[in-house]
């Protein structure tokens, strides 16, 4: 049985796809997930992978909202096929690297003691334990500390607190995915003493080992806090995996049999950790394909991913390019608005690695003639600058969304925010206006406190004897 799905001619380019790698360079709204659960399906429905001895097409995906509408998709394109919905994973990269390791732990027993052992911290655990981290360090280092300060000045010591949290959070995730321990970042610390760095001047050299040193010094703490819990932070988990992989042979070739095709969603949000990890998964088979954005990045702001990895994965020649460039989403002004862009930095930016590294050159296309995701129609596309966001932008915006909604009720609508704070003004300004609205975005920093502290308590009073609550 066939499926009696209309295809843009990319999408049909894809899914001829068999095996080997193959990186798929998609721009935003183009349907990324479609084609990889369609592909996904027709894989498993040609045979390519053995279900019933066990079998699977393994999907990586990065948040479990995606990982649950991948699932969805993958067993209704399988029914429609008149195929069992069966030969398929759908994972996060958390949930790969733990079932990889407990496997392991476990001798492949899913159900022993020592898999179910294992501790994996949350996000807020994590954060906790590196506040903890950065008082020891703080208070083993007074001198040091005190040197980087003026004198006297508390608001410039609260700030200082937490740009230093901050850094030591993506200094601790990049020295992670580049697989540094403490010790071995003092041993490169202590060699550049001995050496002249000859990017810097002496004055900077001294800086920049000043401060090394102290992230260093943090990130010793921490992993000394983790190991006296006998805990992995999500970083350590993808590092313990990945060198599983790489170095029991006995593993990846079981996981190999297990999972013979690995498909990647959101690849420009790749760690380094991940690609190493997803690079071992393939290895034995050579069937790994690769499906993501380059020219977007959800994740890089707080994680160690960049899209440079994937775009170097698709400069690799034993790579298969396929690109996705039709998008449905926008109307094409805005369309050609963002491919303006795209040009002129590739082309005329003033700093040439800005204009080297920043875009790969790949336009955003209309969707074809009779799409059954038509490009909208052109509109009243205004672009208004005011002086003054507060009192001016904010309050015209929130007038004009509520002014929207009550001239056409059977429509809806969406404010779109580039910070959480200023969504949080919209949203004050829609309150004092008495207008209905649905508010999607996180809470404060304060609210997550509470909530944090709140699941702690009760997670203890669920479980009193479980060490890994303390």
């Amino acid at each position: 049985m066939s499926l009696t799905i209309q295809l843009r001619p990319a999408q049909a380019e894809i899914l001829k796809y068999q095996d080997g790698l193959m990186a798929v360079s998609a721009v935003p709204g183009s349907g990324k997930t479609f084609t990889l659960s369609l592909l996904a399906a027709q894989l498993i429905a040609a045979g390519k992978v053995e279900v019933t001895k066990g079998q699977q097409i393994l999907v990586v995906t990065y948040m479990n909202s995606g990982a649950d509408n991948f699932r969805r998709r993958i067993r209704e394109h399988l029914e429609a096929l008149g195929v069992p919905p069966a030969g398929y994973d759908v994972r996060t990269l958390h949930s790969l690297g733990l079932e990889i390791v407990r496997l392991a732990q476990g001798g492949g027993s899913r159900t022993s003691v020592g898999a179910n052992d294992l501790l994996v911290l949350d996000e807020a655990q994590s954060n906790l334990y590196l506040t903890r981290a950065v008082d020891n360090w703080r208070t083993a280092h007074p001198d040091e500390w005190a040197s980087f300060l003026p004198e006297g000045d508390q608001r410039t010591l609260n700030q200082w607190r937490n740009i230093v949290e901050r850094t030591a959070r993506a200094f601790i995730r990049t020295a992670k995915n580049e697989r540094y321990q403490p010790f071995q970042i003092y041993d490169q610390l202590q060699l550049s003493q001995t050496t002249d760095l000859h990017d810097f001047a002496a004055d900077e050299s001294e800086i920049a080992y000043e401060f090394v040193s102290m992230f260093a010094g943090i990130y010793g703490q921490y992993q000394t806090i983790l190991s006296r819990q006998g805990a992995l932070d999500f970083d350590d988990l993808i590092w313990q995996a990945a060198n599983l992989v790489e170095q029991r042979e006995d593993i990846a070739v079981a996981l190999a049999q297990r999972w013979p095709y690995v498909l990647e969603d959101e690849a420009q949000d790749s760690v380094p950790l991940q690609e190493v990890l997803l690079g071992g998964l393939a290895r034995q088979t050579g069937n790994w394909v690769r499906v993501g954005d380059p020219n977007q990045a959800i994740t890089t702001t707080f994680t160690a991913a960049d899209p440079k990895y994937f775009k170097q994965f698709i400069a690799r020649p034993e790579v298969e390019l396929q690109p996705l460039p039709n998008s449905g989403r926008c109307a094409v002004p805005i369309l050609e608005a963002a491919n303006t862009i795209m040009h002129w930095v590739s082309d005329h930016h003033p700093v040439p690695e800005v204009a080297a590294q920043t875009f790969l050159r790949q336009e955003i296309l209309p969707t074809p003639a009779g799409d059954a995701q038509p490009n909208p129609p052109f509109g009243d596309i205004r672009i208004k600058v005011y002086r003054n966001r507060e009192d001016e932008e904010l309050p015209k915006v929130a007038r004009l969304a509520q002014a929207y909604a009550e001239k056409y009720p059977e429509q809806t609508l969406a404010i779109l925010v580039s910070t959480n704070d200023i969504g949080h003004q919209i949203a004050e300004h829609l309150e004092a206006a008495k207008a209905e609205y649905d508010n999607l975005l996180r809470g404060g920093s304060r609210e997550r406190r509470i909530a944090s502290a709140l699941h702690a308590l009760l997670a203890i009073l669920a479980e009193p004897l479980s060490r890994k609550h303390l």
